[in-house]
């Protein structure tokens, strides 16, 4: 995807106002990250006296599994960035950089670096999820499982005897 910006460049304009959607046509990293290839970027670029800023959001659909149940759902993640807009990519920078070559932002490199930043490290289905039953493994938000719900820890027996 090309994003461009010569005009907004040469312009006296502060801001430009970025309202995307695109696709990703990168076959192997669509089967590596289980992401839809439509993605939205949503942002602004503002003109300061030194420098270029890309402040904004991407939107992607994932097809993940829930770490509680188990079964797969799909996850819609939104996440902010700020980048840097600059003529040549600093490689010892630890800010988001978006190299800008005649006027124009390629934002395909960037766009899979902020998405391989965004993956959560833990997914739920719902945020009540239920999870599985640890004895029998029944899907505890499709069915009742039919286990004995008196799985305690046993370090703990001896303290029963006390309520007795």
């Amino acid at each position: 995807m090309l994003l461009k910006i010569n005009k907004f460049l040469s312009s006296d304009n502060v801001s430009l106002i970025v309202n995307e959607n695109f696709a990703i046509n990168d076959e192997k990293f669509l089967e590596e990250t289980c992401i839809d290839k439509n993605i939205s970027l949503i942002g602004e670029i503002f003109k300061t006296d030194d420098s270029v800023i890309f402040s904004g959001k991407i939107g992607y659909t994932l097809t993940d599994e829930c770490a509680r149940c188990l079964q797969e759902f799909d996850n819609k993640i939104e996440t902010k960035f700020q980048a840097a807009v600059v003529q040549k990519e600093d490689m010892e920078s630890d800010e988001v950089q978006m190299v800008i070559k005649d006027g124009n932002i390629k934002m395909d490199d960037t766009i899979k670096q902020l998405i391989y930043l965004s993956f959560p490290m833990k997914s739920l289905c719902d945020k009540d999820c239920k999870g599985i039953c640890p004895d029998c493994g029944a899907n505890l938000n499709n069915e009742k499982c039919q286990c004995e719900n008196s799985l305690t820890d046993p370090r703990f027996d001896k303290l029963k005897d006390l309520l007795k």
